[in-house]
């Protein structure tokens, strides 16, 4: 008896070895696979090239470069959606405007007021549409982003999936890389701290680097600008949509009756601003009273999966909105989000000191 238990608690650990050294290989290989530096190396030397050309030293952009990744995760998520799946505009919803992201959006917006009043005064863009873009983006700042954006853009750059019938984007990233380099450069940054989206966006807003250089705005005046900074981040979102077309006091979108309505011929310029009033009246669209009469609309359509798809109209405003995210749904979420948080703030603003009912004296 007591050789067999020998032998059998030999075979039981002998097993246990043999399983362990098996999920440390499938562990290893899975790691190597995330962060294989293939495809950086061998066009490294003609990227640095180019940066020297650009001002930047060659030396440092390649010491950067072997120290980057090439990730598999990154590969998979920049893949588009399979062809031919209905978007649920109500499951998207329910993702940003949501009781969390309402309250923390009513904290920031308390937190920062002067600085959203001076950039909705300067650049013409409301409140709440710089706080539902920051909500929707990165929960005020709560979430910006897990990768290194070097990792990010060099996969990207370098490595873009081959997929049959996508396109290849690998141009756009190299350029992204060229100028998160330039960006890294003048402020003095260092490139392999800097993290960011799956995609390369980074900071509160999540500017892409060409777009750091375009519309990033030192906001606070203390000479840099930092993303990661409140203050920056609200000015930069604003400078951006003002330099997108955004139009002072002009709504962004409206309600439309479509029930009677040429739909196809509506729906083909997509979210881009094409019909006049008396355009959309000649193609059955039904529009409430009071509508801007000498401006241009796009049909907008929400597809609710299986259900009936939703439609509003957007003006020129709501396509600078899609300019951010060129997405319909991306652009209403940040209105409903904004929307949800300024009346949130206007009601808890109203309540009485101490809680008390409306009309009772807090004093008695």
């Amino acid at each position: 008896m007591p050789m067999k238990r020998i032998k059998s608690g030999f075979v039981h650990a002998l097993l246990f070895c043999l399983l362990s050294a098996g999920l440390a290989s499938v562990a290893l290989a899975a790691q190597e696979q995330e962060s294989d530096s293939y495809g950086i190396m061998p066009k490294a030397a003609d990227f640095a090239a180019e940066m020297e050309g650009r001002g930047l030293d060659a030396a440092w952009v390649r010491e950067i470069l072997g120290q980057a990744q090439i990730l598999e995760s990154v590969r998979r998520a920049v893949m588009p959606m399979a062809p031919g799946q209905r978007k649920n505009w109500q499951a998207y919803r329910e993702r940003f405007v949501e009781p969390g992201r309402t309250e923390a959006g009513v904290q920031f917006m308390r937190q920062h007021a002067e600085t959203l009043m001076r950039a909705g005064h300067q650049f013409g863009v409301p409140v709440e549409v710089i706080v539902g873009i920051i909500g929707v983006e990165t929960f005020y700042g709560r979430h910006t982003g897990r990768y290194r954006v070097v990792d990010a853009l060099a996969t990207l750059a370098f490595a873009y999936p081959d997929d049959e019938g996508a396109k290849d984007r690998s141009p756009y990233f190299r350029e992204q890389l060229a100028h998160f380099f330039a960006w890294c450069a003048k402020e003095q940054c260092q490139p392999l701290e800097i993290r960011g989206s799956y995609a390369g966006a980074t900071g509160i807003p999540q500017f892409m680097p060409e777009n750091i250089h375009r519309y990033g705005t030192d906001f606070d005046g203390d000479g840099h600008i930092d993303l990661n900074n409140p203050v920056d981040a609200i000015g930069s979102v604003a400078r951006f949509l003002a330099r997108h077309g955004w139009v002072r006091e002009l709504e962004p979108v409206f309600a439309v009756d479509v029930a009677q309505a040429q739909l196809d011929p509506l729906l083909a310029p997509d979210i881009l601003p094409t019909f006049t009033l008396e355009q959309l009246a000649a193609h059955g669209a039904r529009m409430p009273t009071g509508l801007p009469q000498r401006e241009i609309y796009a049909l907008v359509e929400l597809q609710n999966g299986d259900g009936d798809s939703e439609y509003v109209l957007g003006s020129r405003n709501f396509f600078a909105l899609t300019r951010y995210n060129r997405s319909s749904y991306y652009a209403m979420a940040v209105l409903q989000l904004g929307q949800a948080v300024v009346a949130a703030e206007a009601a808890a603003a109203s309540q009485p000191v101490g809680g008390a009912a409306a009309g009772e004296c807090v004093r008695c």
